[in-house]
């Protein structure tokens, strides 16, 4: 069941649904949550030239040489450009929660992509969601850390709450789990 304007009202009034730094009057809206965009940018270097082509692996999270990170209140996103960013917000979602963080459409309309893949967010995790921006236009869009809305969050209450231990952020392999910054992978 999606969660509704009272309903989400009712979560931060309890304090079991948290959003640091608090939601600005107005953030919660029918049946979602609006979420600003943080300062912190990550967005591949050109590929060198003695790698012939990236894998999906744990070393490519970790490496020095694909990821360039930038932390502004300003972000110019070209055409073509892909970049990882951050929300303002760090969210905390209680145990009978999922979140699904979607782009808007007023973003979409655009030529902007917020989310490309996997919206989901597991009960327990506590950190920035990480947005996959991608821009499809012809002209550049310059990103503005704090004032600019372009993602929204929806809550759905699970069927049974979980326990502590089966949270997200309880297996090694919960790698998002407290990410600072917008690189896919934080070592633990």
């Amino acid at each position: 069941m999606v969660l509704s304007k009272p309903d989400i009202l009712k979560y931060l009034k309890g304090g079991t649904l948290r959003f640091d730094p608090p939601l600005p009057d107005g953030a919660v809206k029918q049946v979602s949550v609006d979420l600003r965009l943080g300062k912190k940018f990550t967005r591949f270097k050109e590929i060198p030239g003695y790698l012939p082509a990236i894998q999906m692996d744990k070393s490519l999270w970790q490496s020095a040489d694909l990821w360039e990170h930038v932390e502004h209140d300003r972000y110019r996103l070209n055409p073509g450009e892909f970049v990882l960013a951050q929300t303002l917000e760090t969210v905390v979602i209680p145990n009978d929660l999922v979140g699904l963080v979607e782009g808007r459409s007023s973003w979409a309309r655009m030529g902007v992509t917020i989310h490309l893949t996997a919206p989901k967010i597991d009960p327990g995790f506590n950190g920035p969601i990480t947005l996959e921006m991608a821009n499809f236009t012809k002209a550049p869009i310059e990103l503005r850390a704090g004032v600019d809305k372009p993602a929204q969050l929806m809550l759905l209450r699970i069927t049974s709450p979980l326990p502590d231990d089966e949270l997200y952020g309880c297996e090694d392999t919960d790698i998002f789990q407290y990410q600072q910054d917008p690189i896919p992978y934080r070592p633990k």
